[in-house]
């Protein structure tokens, strides 16, 4: 029976509190508040770093690339266009995003020849990378790397 007198009267205490405690104007916005130019930070805006910590690179190390160029680019595509004699370095850029997927993959040089559009088009069919590193995440940036191509006289 006292229990329940204890019950009943600690109720009826939060009860009173609740009516008579008069809200703050900090606790409740009497008006929506609408905030303008701003915009939500997502995946789409993301910032594309152009010097990092720590570049995004190709999986295996520059031995893996290597392997990967000479198994994947035709390197041939030059002579069989008629390129002069000599070597010919090829700048392209692109970004390598958060997760490692390659994008926006742009010739930086313009050799001719089908050279450019021979790295863009293995460069399309590389595997995803290691991302970029900064402030201890992963960061989509740009990477900007050289191909080059030797043509030799007969």
């Amino acid at each position: 029976m006292l229990n329940k007198y204890f019950l009943f009267l600690a109720v009826f205490l939060v009860l009173i509190l609740v009516a008579f405690i008069k809200p703050t104007s900090s606790q409740f916005i009497s008006k929506p508040v609408l905030i303008r130019d701003t915009m939500p930070v997502t995946d789409t805006a993301e910032k594309i770093y152009n010097k990092v910590e720590i570049e995004a690179t190709f999986p295996g190390g520059d031995q893996a690339w290597i392997k990967f160029l000479k198994k994947n680019l035709n390197g041939m595509v030059a002579t069989d266009n008629g390129a002069p004699e000599g070597q010919y370095t090829v700048m392209v850029q692109f970004v390598v995003d958060k997760y490692g997927k390659i994008t926006d993959i742009k010739a930086l040089t313009n050799h001719g020849y089908g050279m450019e559009k021979e790295v863009i088009r293995f460069l399309k069919n590389s595997p995803k990378w290691n991302p970029a590193f900064q402030d201890g995440r992963f960061v989509k940036a740009y990477r900007r790397q050289p191909v080059t191509f030797t043509v030799a006289g007969e």
